[in-house]
């Protein structure tokens, strides 16, 4: 198939490949530390090297990859150009020394540089927000997909908020309550009010385009968006001190991934592209640790299973499982997609160029589905059972998917620089476009 024409737009590819580089460093290093952390990730959650782990995941590489993913994405889902370019680069530079200082500062549970890189963190995610906020402004097309969007952006605001919160609380106790249900609303809040409705969102619009299937249909885009925007409100209320909205809040949540779920199984049913893509594997992979996460949730809700052991089990599955391989798939989707366009768009139609698929390492792409897809399910496993030795053994597994996943970036990279491509190309909407894979 053809993608989709680039909307015409002053950003350069190597704006959102800069985020997406970033992230992927975040990821192999997180992927790395599993193993190393055996017998951190054998005992109790909250322990200051686990919290470094915690947030080179959630803010070096889910965050990053979802902001970088965000510049290339918003002209084409929202047909919006990006306001500022500047202001993305100096967003990336901030959010990178933030993020760096925040882990660094966790791992050696140093409260007050955790404070002034919290504080640093939110001026890049504020700018992040205003950048895109220009960008949306005057937007009047409200599908499902732009109103997941504001929704997450809501939830970034929030969750960063709450973070800055609690890291200024560390060293003057202001919060009411005790630490761990606030802790726990702080989580809540990231994965289901920030990540989930952006890759709902996204999902909708290009999945389609990929698989050359339909849309989610009406009760599926309802079920997704009111599933989220009521259920993340009361399960985060519910944490914090009104009980009774826990459940209900659970169940809600639980009601939109089983929606987005049931459409992806209809898409891929319906799809009229035959073959499938390393890239379209993971996010389908990806899709099937929505169930167990989901069960594992609305159990820990209705204390059906408690403890840290659960805790992390649900952890793992979800950021390790759904989250993680999804922006794995789509990154080996997006990343060549923007190399394209960096390298060979300016000799499209003067001279011969690859394709797509021609930029891609196959061979790599596979090792990673088998061994990051393999290695989730094995850390989950492990670490509800909380024996070190399989820990360890599991989190090599996951070491060398992630080693086999960068090889595959560091493959498609190479093009940029095989090309010799000095200057950004030109942008156009009629450009000529790269056969995918």
């Amino acid at each position: 198939m053809s993608l989709p024409p680039r909307p015409a737009s002053s950003l350069s590819p190597l704006v959102p490949l800069g985020y997406l580089i970033g992230a992927a460093a975040a990821f192999l290093v997180a992927s790395l530390s599993v193993a190393w952390l055996g017998p951190e990730l054998a005992g109790h959650y909250y322990h200051p090297r686990l919290l470094a782990l915690t947030h080179t995941v959630t803010l070096g590489w889910v965050t990053l990859a979802i902001m970088g993913a965000g510049y290339q994405l918003i002209p084409i889902v929202l047909e919006r150009p990006i306001w500022s370019e500047r202001l993305a680069r100096w967003q990336l530079a901030i959010l990178a020394v933030a993020v760096t200082g925040m882990v660094a500062h966790f791992y050696l549970g140093t409260w007050p540089g955790l404070a002034v890189a919290a504080g640093l963190l939110a001026i890049g995610i504020a700018l992040h927000l205003g950048n895109v906020g220009m960008s949306l402004r005057g937007f009047t097309r409200w599908t499902f997909t732009a109103r997941l969007v504001v929704l997450a952006y809501g939830g970034l605001a929030l969750t960063t908020l709450f973070g800055l919160a609690l890291a200024v609380n560390r060293m003057w106790p202001f919060l009411p309550g005790e630490l761990f249900p606030i802790l726990h609303a702080h989580v809540q809040l990231a994965l289901l009010g920030w990540v989930t409705p952006m890759i709902l969102a996204v999902t909708a619009r290009v999945y389609p385009m990929f698989f050359l299937a339909p849309a989610p249909r009406r009760w599926h885009a309802l079920l997704q968006l009111w599933g989220l925007a009521a259920g993340v409100p009361a399960v985060v209320l519910g944490l914090l001190g009104v009980p009774g909205l826990l459940v209900a809040g659970a169940l809600a949540v639980a009601a939109a991934a089983g929606a987005h779920a049931a459409w992806v199984c209809e898409m891929v049913r319906a799809r009229k592209r035959p073959g499938l893509d390393w890239g379209l594997r993971f996010v389908l992979t990806a899709t099937a640790f929505l169930a167990p996460a989901a069960v594992l949730g609305v159990a820990m809700a209705t204390d059906r299973l408690t403890g840290p052991r659960v805790a992390l089990a649900w952890a793992v599955v979800t950021l390790g499982g759904w989250i993680s391989l999804t922006i794995v798939g789509m990154m080996l989707k997006i990343v060549p997609f923007l190399v394209w366009y960096r390298a060979y768009s300016p000799r499209a139609g003067r001279e011969p160029v690859p394709t797509l698929a021609q930029l891609s390492w196959p061979g790599a792409e596979r090792l990673a589905y088998v061994l990051l897809t393999g290695g989730g399910v094995l850390v989950a496993a492990a670490v509800l059972v909380g024996e070190v030795t399989w820990i360890r053994a599991a989190g090599a597994v996951l070491a060398l998917g992630a080693l086999a996943f960068a090889a595959a970036l560091a493959r498609v990279l190479g093009h940029l620089f095989h090309a010799g491509v000095q200057s950004s190309p030109p942008h156009s909407a009629g450009r000529t476009v790269p056969k995918s894979a």
